[in-house]
């Protein structure tokens, strides 16, 4: 197998590692993947290039665990009984550059993006094809540039400064346009460059979407209203508030989907592996994955993590959450489903969020619209806690506090937390209160030692090591 520059360094040192998880994709290829040094040809070719595009992104080193819980472990929302020694060194910033979490999801994120960029790279030559068999390719395609944002969209935000006008200008991550050869030098590049790429490969789906015969995907997909809740999560994140409620209302209309109300409906969505009406994008699982150790509902409560009881505190009394927030069951919504505690469908985007994104988005936007925002906070709020007085939430400036209040009770586990109070510029307390007031907003996640001791040019943030709370 051909590696790729970026993935190069990190991939010869981890062969000398023995893994033994299922799904150790440095020594297993899902049969459903191709291999990288054969061309894609066929329609099969493609849809098997994406699904192995999938397996890479829902792997436990990437989305099927460690960026979600690197999301909420370092954050004021959580505590580790350290049950095991699982996520404690994120939990209690004890991070060093060589730190496996790390590396790991530098390696699954940029192996994805690579897997990506060679099918955008390959369609290019697929010419000789009826014109269904080339919507098939185009739908690829689509998913295949959506996947690339969302990956770089992460990475970015782990690696890197928040977006700002300050930051934009400071080192991000290593932009990737098309399949990158071994041995090749390569160098970051600035924060606002990142962002810029991410729009455009967005702006690149969706082209790809519209294109005649190509299908919408379902929700274990990056599928049309996945794309543009995408675009709406990155313009709030940049501050550019009247495109972000554009883009969040495209995927509200898109979804077709309505939020739930009552305690039965709300558990269902994650004690069971049915398609929720809330869902946008998800980590699909099935009702046989054993994934122990490896699993995000394992890391909840057998293993450590758990959702802290001052924040439990905040949720009213008859708020629906309770029922899997609540009472003496610690690991919150990763439970798991009845007859597989390991596993839960894992969202990545929901319905709630996009609604959320629109308040901020119209309470912060150049000429505030309190009532705009007021009533897309409701559609969320008021759906979750049937006590809600709405005469209690002013239309005024001191809304903020209560939607950013709200998108932390609504998207707790979820890997939102650690995000937003760096975009946010929050200062916390984190590790269960054993370091106070620590500005988040200045720290960045270390380049694995790996990659920049490789000397194929990726340099370490410097200093990253001094805005570790103390």
């Amino acid at each position: 197998m051909t590696m790729k520059k970026i993935l190069f360094a990190l991939l010869t040192g981890w062969m000398a590692i023995s893994f033994t998880a299922c799904d150790d994709f440095l020594t297993e290829t899902p049969s459903t993947s191709v291999p990288t040094e054969e061309a894609l040809v066929t329609t099969q070719d493609f849809q098997n290039a994406l699904n192995g595009v999938y397996y890479t992104l829902g792997t436990y080193r990437f989305l099927g665990r460690d960026v979600l819980a690197i999301g909420d472990a370092p954050t004021d929302l959580t505590s580790h009984s350290v049950a095991t020694s699982h996520f404690y060194d994120i939990f209690r910033y004890q991070i060093l550059d060589t730190n496996s979490y790390i590396e790991e999801i530098w390696a699954y994120g940029y192996w994805a993006i690579d897997r990506c960029a060679r099918i955008i790279k390959e369609s290019a030559s697929f010419t000789e094809a009826t014109k269904g068999d080339l919507a098939i390719v185009e739908g690829c395609v689509a998913q295949a540039y959506a996947v690339k944002a969302l990956c770089s969209f992460y990475l970015t935000n782990i690696f890197a400064l928040p977006y700002s006008e300050t930051n934009k200008t400071t080192l991000g991550i290593v932009n990737v346009t098309e399949p990158i050869p071994a041995y090749t030098q390569v160098s970051r590049v600035s924060v606002e460059q990142n962002y810029n790429l991410i729009l455009s490969d967005i702006e690149k789906s969706k082209e790809y979407y519209a294109k005649e015969g190509v299908k919408n995907v379902g929700k274990q997909y990056m599928n049309k209203a996945a794309v543009s809740a995408l675009e709406a999560r990155v313009k709030l994140y940049m501050g550019n508030y009247s495109e972000a409620i554009t883009a969040a209302q495209e995927a509200i209309t898109l979804s077709g989907g309505t939020i739930v109300s009552t305690e039965e409906d709300y558990k269902n969505m994650y004690v069971t592996l049915a398609t929720s009406t809330e869902d946008i994008f998800f980590i699909a699982k099935a009702e046989d994955d054993y994934l122990s150790a490896n699993a995000l509902n394992t890391l909840w409560n057998k293993y450590g993590l758990s959702v802290n009881s001052a924040i439990i505190a905040e949720y009213a009394p008859k708020d629906i959450r309770l029922s899997l927030l609540g009472g003496t069951w610690t690991g919150g919504k990763m439970r798991g489903i009845t007859t597989n505690n390991q596993i839960s469908n894992l969202p990545i985007i929901r319905l709630p969020e996009m609604f959320l994104i629109q308040a901020e988005a119209y309470a912060k936007q150049a000429a505030p619209d309190f009532e705009k925002a007021k009533n897309a906070l409701l559609e969320v709020a008021a759906k979750r806690n049937p006590d809600l007085d709405e005469s209690d939430i002013a239309e005024d400036q001191t809304i903020i506090n209560v939607i950013e209040k709200e998108r932390t009770l609504e998207l707790i586990q979820e890997g939102h937390r650690f995000f937003d109070a760096r975009r946010l510029g929050k200062v916390i307390n984190v590790s269960d209160g054993a370091y106070t007031n620590f500005d988040i907003a200045k720290f960045v996640y270390p380049i694995p030692s790996s990659e920049v001791n490789s000397g194929f040019g990726v340099i370490q943030t410097e200093g990253w090591s001094n805005n570790l709370p103390r």
